[in-house]
């Protein structure tokens, strides 16, 4: 007989959850996303192969979907730090530290993000991923004074800085990186002028 335990009916968002929260878990561990498996993460989340089917259509969806919840989770992270101040400078470098914050405190979300490439199916437009948490980047990007036609471009400049801080960081916990105020500031200065 097996051992995995049932979700009691009516239970379906938990279900769904632990689908999510196993993927991800995979997902981050793995160096590979092909060899993580439907029955693998059903394993994980403890439930049966049949029941990822109740919530998504296949094992690209659920991908998909973990991506999605990482990115929202970047997303709120971002906004909670720049909730509450006016000025945009101060809310970029709010953000910057929130980013660098997540990164470090969420190594297995932020792995799925940017280390861990999921392929979308064909007709899935991959650049909406995460496209909202980089908007909203941008629009305090615009708000520091950087004209409409530049501030998308110094919004990639912003998030690749913070990226490689990120990433170099768990990579090579050992670079001798300027200290994360003076570097956060750095990048809004080099940015934002």
């Amino acid at each position: 007989m097996n051992n995995v335990n049932r979700n009691p009916r009516g239970e379906g968002d938990r279900l769904r959850a632990q689908l999510l929260e196993a993927a991800t878990a995979m997902l981050a561990e793995s160096e590979d996303p092909e060899s993580v498996s439907v029955r693998a993460v059903t394993r994980r989340a403890g439930v049966s192969p049949t029941a990822l089917y109740l919530h998504f259509q296949n094992r690209e969806e659920l991908f998909r979907a973990v991506s999605e919840e990482c990115f929202a989770r970047l997303g709120a992270a971002m906004a909670g730090a720049a909730e509450g101040i006016d000025d945009p400078r101060e809310q970029l470098n709010a953000i910057g530290h929130a980013y660098l914050r997540f990164a470090r405190e969420h190594p297995g979300h932020y792995a799925v993000l940017f280390q861990r490439h999921l392929e979308p199916k064909p007709e899935d437009d991959e650049t909406k991923l995460g496209m909202e948490v980089f908007e909203s980047l941008v629009n305090v990007v615009r708000r520091c004074g950087v004209p409409d036609e530049d501030a998308f471009d110094y919004g990639v400049l912003l998030w690749m800085g913070l990226h490689g801080r990120a990433a170099v960081a768990s990579a090579m916990p050992g670079f001798p990186f300027p200290d994360e105020d003076r570097y956060v500031k750095l990048l809004e200065e080099r940015v934002v002028g």
